[in-house]
């Protein structure tokens, strides 16, 4: 008899829907988008060192000096994020 009438799970009890998957989804992204993409620039970088050295050895340092460049712009910003010292040289 339970066959021809079964009862529905109440509707609180509803599993996770798209809007939930969606949300997750962006916050991974969000998370993922600057360490991939900071690889994918290294993966550049160092693909054009490899052809400009075999157009000329001396061209290679170009993007070398531009991953240097950019190694000493990123040290520049996280050290002015994370000062341990006050501007007049006391520790907090």
């Amino acid at each position: 008899m339970g066959v021809y009438y079964e009862q529905r799970p109440p509707e609180s009890d509803k599993g996770p829907g798209c809007l939930d998957a969606l949300v997750i989804t962006r916050v991974v992204f969000e998370l993922l988008f600057w360490p991939i993409a900071g690889m994918l620039l290294v993966f550049a970088d160092v693909a054009a060192a490899f052809y400009l050295f075999t157009v000329h050895p001396a061209l290679a340092l170009i993007p070398v000096a531009l991953a240097g460049v950019g190694l000493w712009l990123v040290a520049r910003w996280d050290q002015k994020r994370h000062n341990p010292l006050d501007p007049d040289g006391r520790s907090k």
